[in-house]
């Protein structure tokens, strides 16, 4: 007996799967499946679920919505006869799967404004994300509702996609030409490492809004596959990583096993001496105290290093200030210290 209860909960997991992806004919199969197995399995909402995915009903357009389909929240069983999630998760999550079109996943009319947008958004992502939401696939949806989101925020990008209205038009579009995008502006919404966890952050401004340690990176494969990676233990977030990146590569190239630069814009071991420039005062350090001189001020080999400080320098603050561009699109009240830094540098 107890084998059989566990295959008919095992049967009920796939059932649940399958509303979630849309599958109705699947869903049923299993669902039959699983009372032949065990009688005393509650299957009653599974098998509503399934009506309401052929009936197109109102109760089902709610859903997309978030808004209750049964009038209160009921939570579905699953494997080992506890899930901590509902029906209206559900179908909250199928809903944003199988819509073809941003304006539709995040419920809102081609003519809304971007304060709809985004009161569209901050409803959806609260009961979308996979932290609060352990239906099965509100990973995908999630990534799916923040394309949405990162797409339609953007006046340049939704007006791009106005022109094609289907959304898998707009990414193959994107996609076809993501390097020349790259290029240009150095940042895409298609790459293959795209961050919905760090739209939410931005957006929220908050970096443990559900009170949990893990860090999410969302990848996608070949043939458009996507897949979705955690860790444990409160690692660093990935924007965290992107803005020691410089000073690791410095903290690398000073210990490579080949001619060293003759200055650092960031002090470690090496180099500990430090120097400014006559323009602009930038600082930069060197290894040695016969620096000055090696090479006197108005010199020109000193005048070749100052330079190429500060195309270095200029380059590290552009990158920080392309940062705090990208998140201002979803918080307008962020400050751009850097992007503020880069226009003074700008001046002659």
């Amino acid at each position: 007996m107890d084998g059989n209860k566990d295959e008919a909960l095992r049967c009920i997991r796939i059932a649940e799967e399958s509303i979630a992806s849309g599958n109705k004919e699947r869903a049923l199969r299993f669902i039959k499946i699983a009372r032949r197995l065990n009688q005393s399995l509650q299957i009653d909402e599974l098998l509503t679920a399934c009506e309401e995915m052929g009936s197109g009903s109102s109760a089902e357009k709610r859903a997309g919505k978030g808004e209750s389909v049964s009038g209160s929240v009921k939570h579905v069983d699953g494997l080992n006869g506890e899930r901590n999630y509902s029906m209206e998760h559900v179908q909250l999550i199928r809903q944003i799967k199988t819509t073809k079109d941003y304006y539709g996943i995040l419920g809102v009319e081609k003519t809304s404004s971007a304060e709809e947008i985004k009161r569209a958004y901050r409803k959806l992502s609260l009961k979308v994300h996979p932290d609060k939401n352990k239906a099965p696939g509100s990973e995908e949806a999630f990534k799916k509702l923040s394309k949405a989101f990162s797409c339609l925020s953007d006046d340049t990008l939704r007006r791009r996609y106005d022109q094609t209205a289907l959304v898998e038009q707009y990414e193959y579009n994107q996609q076809h030409n993501v390097r020349h995008r790259r290029r240009r502006n150095g940042h895409d919404l298609f790459e293959e490492n795209f961050d919905p966890d760090e739209i939410f952050r931005a957006f929220f401004g908050q970096g443990n809004m559900f009170q949990t340690s893990r860090a999410y990176t969302y990848t996608t494969g070949g043939a458009g596959s996507q897949q979705r990676t955690e860790s444990d233990g409160g690692g660093p977030s990935f924007l965290i990583i992107l803005l020691m990146l410089p000073f690791l590569l410095i903290c690398l190239l000073a210990y490579m096993p080949f001619p060293e630069p003759e200055y650092a814009l960031h002090k470690n071991l090496s180099y500990s001496i430090p120097m400014a420039t006559e323009k602009h005062g930038v600082e930069f350090f060197v290894k040695s105290s016969d620096f000055n001189v090696r090479y006197p001020l108005g010199s020109p080999g000193r005048v070749e290093i100052e330079n190429s400080v500060l195309r270095d320098y200029r380059n590290m603050v552009w990158r920080y200030c392309h940062i705090e561009l990208q998140r201002r699109q979803w918080n307008k009240n962020l400050p751009t210290p850097h992007c503020e830094k880069l226009n003074t540098l700008a001046v002659a």
